[in-house]
């Protein structure tokens, strides 16, 4: 059983080494796609988290001229709630504001003034069904015509830009995924296809011998599934060295690419297994055609 193990597996790097004409070119491709699929993968995993904070580029905030007593601030806050598409009305007072404000920036910037220049303010968010560029800018409108707030503001562009893209930015990465896994099969498949014409002899001299359809086909799907381990790995390698080098220098990016190393290890088990599967219906169709 060792024995013939080990045959089976010297078997697959012959083919690698008998034709290296055909099996560097496509390595090289499997590299060159892979490198595609995990640049398109990053960047869909980085929309779908952009996305997933849409709700904060429908929040809010109204500072006020001058804080408040408690009695004003709940009646305003009721008189928001008016508003057909406000959904919660959160009051930040000035000390919450400068311990928000200290959580994202130097407390040195705050230390050189004195006393607390953060005003008070509400924090307004909109309903889901509300939830669009032109509701966002009726509701600031509206708000603004009110005397107790000095500036009513909300990332206007941002949540214009994210409506604008949002189709694309799921569609097209995951389009480009789908073609290029599907051009990643043929590749290996036509590869391992390839090299079974050239060694038709030998499974003819392994089937007389009474091999069995899998001690046939085992030789080439592992050769399928080490060319697609192995241009996948160097792949995922380049590009996580790339990004992470990028997100060290744009410390912004780190949200957006939490669990990047999940992605990449799954792109190298995906297209392991694509290429084991390719490379075991190319092999499939040939014995069913000459057996």
């Amino acid at each position: 059983m060792q024995g013939q193990a080990f045959y089976l597996i010297t078997e697959a790097f012959r083919g690698w080494k008998q034709h290296r004409t055909v099996i560097l070119p496509s390595l090289v491709t499997i590299f060159l796609c892979s490198v595609l699929l995990a640049a398109a993968l990053s960047f869909l995993m980085g929309s779908l988290r952009a996305i997933s904070h849409r709700d904060s580029f429908y929040e809010i905030e109204a500072f006020f001229v001058q804080v408040p007593d408690s009695g004003d601030v709940a009646t305003l806050q009721k008189r928001l709630f008016s508003i057909k598409a406000v959904d919660s009305v959160r009051f930040v007072d000035p000390t919450a504001a400068r311990d928000e404000f200290s959580k994202i920036f130097p407390s040195e910037m705050l230390d050189q003034l004195e006393g607390n220049p953060l005003p008070g303010s509400f924090r307004i968010v909109l309903l889901p069904r509300y939830q669009n560029p032109m509701d966002l800018r009726r509701v600031i409108h509206e708000i603004e015509r009110w005397q107790a707030f000095d500036v009513v503001q909300a990332p206007i562009a941002w949540s214009e830009w994210i409506e604008r893209w949002r189709f694309d930015m799921l569609f097209w990465p995951s389009a480009i995924s789908l073609a290029l896994l599907l051009t990643l099969g043929l590749i290996i498949g036509n590869a391992v296809r390839l090299t079974l014409f050239s060694r038709r002899l030998v499974v003819e001299n392994m089937k007389y011998a009474g091999g069995s359809i899998f001690f046939i086909q085992f030789p080439f799907v592992l050769e399928g599934w080490m060319q697609g381990f192995l241009g996948s790995l160097l792949a995922v390698l380049l590009w996580g060295s790339l990004v992470w080098s990028l997100e060290a220098n744009i410390p912004a990016l780190q949200p957006y690419l939490t669990g990047l190393g999940f992605v990449l290890v799954g792109i190298v088990v995906l297209v392991s297994c694509l290429g084991a599967f390719a490379s075991y219906r190319s092999v499939r169709s040939f014995l069913q055609k000459s057996w």
